[in-house]
């Protein structure tokens, strides 16, 4: 009973604000259509679709499916869209449970954005006019984390990894010592306890650890004045990808990387493009 009763407290403890959107895709000029994707519990995903524009209505086209980070929703990621829209792709973008407009549960985390995503792409697979073969999807932070742990163990044309962490444990370091938890006995138990609620161990789903298994191409992109995920952290992260995985340090840049989308945009554009328009 007690057992149970701290769990609870650090649920709350660790629980996500939920943020109202702040834009919708009209507002940068983007026709959507609101979905609602069945989540692996049996909640529902809060999305927008975005069709592929220019496009023969009848013809499979490539999709980017697109995941925010803790705490945020889909509204954020929304300057994605016109990468997307200018290479004739579909874009879905989406709340993770618990986040945004989708529907609410017990706790989430890096595993069950994982879930979140992949139910996402089971949904994009089932219309026809989506290229199996080519999906890829782009996320933040632990999104970005929820990406590269989907694509360690499932199927994707590629992956684009926006401020990915490169270790749970690192994350978990910061939060506790900000928090002034005693290092001693307590740090070292709490881990114990959050790994025993999301059912995984740290190191099995450490985005540092889940990159060596990926089996599609890679792109990294990390601010180098990011202040929640050190500089030195994103280098490991970088250490422990594929060699031939597009690495990126954008100057004068945080966690957020939407104020430096103007410099990221043509690489992650040129990703797109080399998966799929020039094959």
């Amino acid at each position: 009973m007690l057992q149970k009763l701290i769990q609870n407290l650090m649920l709350r403890k660790f629980r996500a604000p939920r943020l109202a959107h702040e834009r919708t895709p009209a507002a940068l000029g983007l026709e959507a259509e609101v979905v609602h994707i069945d989540a692996a519990d049996g909640g529902d995903l809060f999305g927008w679709w975005i069709p592929a524009t220019g496009v023969n209505s009848a013809a499979k086209a490539p999709t980017a499916i697109v995941l925010h980070g803790w705490g945020a929703n889909a509204s954020l990621m929304l300057d994605i869209a016109p990468w997307i829209q200018s290479l004739g792709f579909h874009g879905l973008f989406i709340d993770a449970r618990c986040h945004g407009l989708s529907s609410d549960a017990a706790f989430t985390s890096m595993p069950r954005f994982a879930e979140d995503l992949e139910s996402a792409r089971a949904w994009a697979l089932g219309r026809s006019d989506v290229d199996p073969l080519q999906v890829l999807a782009i996320g933040h932070s632990v999104g970005a984390g929820a990406v590269l742990l989907s694509a360690s163990r499932s199927s994707w044309a590629g992956v684009i990894s926006l401020s990915a962490f490169a270790h749970p444990e690192d994350m978990m370091l910061r939060f506790m010592n900000e928090h002034r938890i005693p290092k001693r006995r307590i740090q070292p138990w709490v881990m114990h306890q959050v790994q025993a609620i999301i059912g995984a161990r740290f190191d099995d789903i450490a985005p540092e650890n889940t990159i060596q298994k990926v089996q599609c191409p890679v792109m990294l992109v990390h601010g180098m004045d990011d202040q929640e995920v050190p500089l030195a952290e994103a280098r490991r992260l970088m250490a422990h990808a594929p060699n031939d995985s597009l690495k990126h340090l954008i100057p004068d840049t945080g966690h957020d990387l939407r104020p430096a989308m103007p410099l990221i945009a043509p690489a992650a554009i040129d990703f797109m493009r080399t998966l799929f328009c020039d094959n």
